[in-house]
């Protein structure tokens, strides 16, 4: 099985979200949060991860995609989005704001941006994230070297 196939098998078993509340996760690069009202309400200064395919990656610069990748990269949203769609959005809301579409498409540009870090071998910044997604929990932003956590 190819590397892309095993991205997507693993994406259609992952309960992604799940695990947003729980602090059980344990490691050096993360600040974790409760959930959302702790962070918004939290003075830490972070930078968001993006929420949408025009934004710049915040780790590499911009690349010259070639077509099998571009092909790969839809594909990967729409496996993600199909996995996405039906998370009940109050996980993702606290009192008039609502980070549902955010959320949602936050993790589809971390899946994209994952294949295309694997594809040009730049490092392992979006594989780190996409790692935390797989454990069910929701990153938000980085700051410095941590990623920030629900």
């Amino acid at each position: 099985m190819n590397f892309f196939n095993e991205v997507q098998q693993k994406i259609s078993i992952t309960p992604f979200f799940s695990n947003m509340g729980k602090a059980d996760l344990q490691a050096d690069n993360v600040i974790v949060f409760p959930d959302l009202k702790s962070l918004l309400l939290s003075p830490l200064d972070f930078e968001w991860l993006p929420t949408s395919p025009t934004q710049n990656d915040p780790f590499y610069a911009k690349q010259i995609l070639p077509k099998a990748l571009i092909e790969q990269r839809i594909k990967i949203t729409r496996c993600v989005m199909d996995c996405v769609k039906n998370i009940p959005c109050t996980s993702f809301q606290y009192d008039a704001h609502d980070f549902n579409i955010a959320a949602k498409n936050a993790i589809c540009y971390a899946f994209r941006q994952y294949l295309s870090e694997k594809h040009f071998s730049l490092g392992d910044n979006w594989e780190n994230i996409v790692y935390i997604y797989y454990q069910g929990y929701w990153p938000i932003g980085t700051y410095y070297n941590k990623v920030v956590i629900i």
